[in-house]
């Protein structure tokens, strides 16, 4: 049985588990600040220091092969002190106060309301293929076997990173929104940091409108897809950088952290945090240079060491490229040429090439930095840094809107840094109210939808039949298939199945392979699964059997409602593991 199908806890359990987990989270990260950063006593440097600590160690105990019973002793560890942290839900007063204090009610209501319809989203069911791709499938699969599958057999598993780890908390405790909700969580608390730190509260709320009212943080907020919280590390480092007069030990150890911590969480935070990185060392290498030396030296050995070691053991050919990852370079190619719609670039980046690509584009509050009166030395610093970091991602990165959403924040936070002058006028704030209302009009249609879901679960159920991709689909492949029995499957919701599953991903024919073979020899699945009726020139044809079972046709299950409209079959085929020896070329 698979519970991100069959749930066993009401929805309304898994929003408190949620809570409980958040509430610890703070309060293991306001322990080891209180001991150690204690001028840093905000609730986003709790979050973020005790979320990067757990995840390195379950990273640690993943390559002892303890990975399930860190989980364990650490979710319990959570919620015991979530509960009896249970009052920072008071710590947030400074955030609600930094809002109140603003005289204009037309902000204040647009603020407080967006940020409803963002929490309602956070919680909702998990609908996005990726999420229910590797996002949910790489945790679910560690619970289960403590290992992952080599990185030939399961090509987006192991684009996994500490995202993904840290999920595996709530996936154990039988709560799907735990990470999503994390990472709107984390975006309140950075607010929360600001109002402390920013006294001009006009110049805030421009600051939280032009970051809010980007489109795309609506993907972001929806789904566990690990950027928007890496993406708040990187630019709250700038902001330390670009702020602090002078650095010590405190200040370089937690931008450190910050900054190794949003690398491992996602692969492309490499680029950003070595641009951000290289500025620290320029800026303070002056202070104390042999500390820097044994703090840099530590550092790489705690978080980059056990990575080098963990991708050592997976390759047969170790190279430069798996430093970072295990991925082949075609693969890695394949997702640097990734965009988010049909425009070229950077077009794609704020333009929407139909309906339903609207929450894939950065919008227009950018084009603002024409009109700024006065730029300081501090803010140019930040566009220096910002178009340097460009430059990485145009020759090595993803050229889309999810990833340059990291760009909207750092210039947000560079506003912070720029004269009175330039806020003066409530025009430069109003601008942005066109596309934050199309940022709530489409936040309100989601809450709407959403809403039921959190209600019950026959209404989870519908609304996952209605907007989680291939849901309905495997839903019904699972009451068909043996539940002992191993399947190759070609979908992309892998997470969703009650099976065992070989993931068959054809790109550029990067599994087929010896070791794809002797796999298969290994597990022995018995049933093929896939959306294809012809399968002629499938490199396994000589091995799969006759049809075991077709379905009905399924509605395309999409969040977007102009993406909707086409349908699918599911085909299962038997599978003659048997055959293997002699079924394909690869013996």
């Amino acid at each position: 049985m698979n519970f991100l199908i069959t749930p066993i806890i009401h929805p309304l359990i898994q929003i408190l588990i949620t809570f409980f987990l958040c509430s610890g989270l703070l309060k293991i990260g306001k322990i080891i600040n209180n001991y150690y950063f204690k001028k840093y006593n905000y609730l986003f440097f709790d979050l973020s220091i005790a979320s990067i600590l757990i995840s390195q160690i379950l990273f640690l105990s993943l390559i002892f092969g303890i990975f399930k019973q860190s989980v364990i002793i650490i979710s319990y560890i959570l919620i015991l002190l979530g509960i009896i942290n249970i009052n920072f839900i008071k710590d947030l007063k400074i955030l609600i106060k930094g809002i109140i204090r603003n005289k204009n009610i037309f902000f204040k209501f647009t603020i407080i309301f967006s940020f409803l319809l963002f929490i309602i989203i956070s919680l909702g069911p998990p609908s996005m293929s990726d999420a229910l791709d590797y996002h949910f499938g790489v945790p679910l699969y560690l619970l289960k076997h403590s290992i992952l599958p080599n990185h030939e057999i399961w090509l987006h598993g192991s684009l996994f990173g500490y995202g993904e780890l840290l999920s595996a908390i709530g996936l154990y405790l039988k709560t799907d929104n735990f990470f999503t909700f994390f990472q709107l969580f984390s975006l309140i608390l950075f607010f929360e940091f600001l109002i402390q730190k920013e006294k001009d509260h006009t110049k805030l709320f421009f600051v939280i409108i032009f970051i809010i009212s980007s489109p795309v943080i609506l993907f972001l907020i929806s789904g566990p897809k690990s950027l928007l919280f890496p993406q708040l590390l990187t630019a709250i480092s700038l902001y330390l950088i670009v702020k602090e007069k002078k650095f010590d030990a405190k200040n370089l150890i937690i931008i450190g952290i910050f900054l190794l911590g949003a690398s491992q969480f996602k692969l492309s935070f490499v680029l950003s945090g070595a641009v951000i990185g290289f500025f620290l060392l320029i800026k303070a290498f002056k202070f104390n240079k042999s500390f820097i030396f044994n703090l840099a030296l530590l550092l790489f050995l705690f978080f980059v060491i056990p990575k080098i070691y963990y991708n050592f053991t997976q390759v047969s050919e170790f190279s430069f490229i798996n430093i970072i990852t295990t991925l082949p370079e075609i693969f890695l190619e394949n997702l640097s040429n990734y965009k988010d719609n049909d425009f070229i670039y950077p077009l794609n980046l704020f333009v929407p090439s139909s309906l339903g690509s609207i929450t894939t584009i950065l919008g227009f509050q950018i084009l603002l930095l024409f009109f700024i009166k006065k730029i300081n030395k501090e803010f140019k610093l930040i566009l220096l840094i910002t178009f340097l970091t460009i430059l990485l991602h145009i020759i090595f990165g993803q050229q889309t809107s999810r990833i340059y959403f990291e760009f909207i924040l750092w210039i947000g936070i560079g506003f912070c840094f720029l004269d009175k002058i330039n806020f003066k006028n409530k025009i430069f704030t109003y601008s942005l109210f066109p596309q934050l209302s199309l940022v709530i009009v489409i936040s309100f249609y989601f809450t709407i939808n959403i809403l039921p879901s959190l209600i019950s679960l026959d209404l989870r159920d519908k609304f996952m039949n209605r907007n989680s991709y291939e849901y309905s689909g495997i839903k019904w492949a699972n009451k068909e298939i043996p539940l002992n029995a191993t399947v190759i499957s070609e979908f992309r919701s892998h997470s969703l199945f009650s099976s065992e599953f070989i993931p068959f991903e054809n790109i550029h024919k990067l599994q087929e392979t010896k070791k794809y073979i002797a796999y298969l020899r290994l597990k022995e699945p018995k049933f093929l699964i896939t959306k294809k009726k012809d399968l002629n020139d499938h490199f396994l044809k000589g091995c799969i059997g006759e049809i075991y079972n077709i379905s009905q046709n399924f509605n395309v299950s999409t969040r977007n409602p102009f993406n909707r409209g086409s349908v699918y079959k599911v085909y299962i085929y038997h599978f003659n593991y048997d055959k293997l020896n002699y079924c394909t070329d690869f013996k």
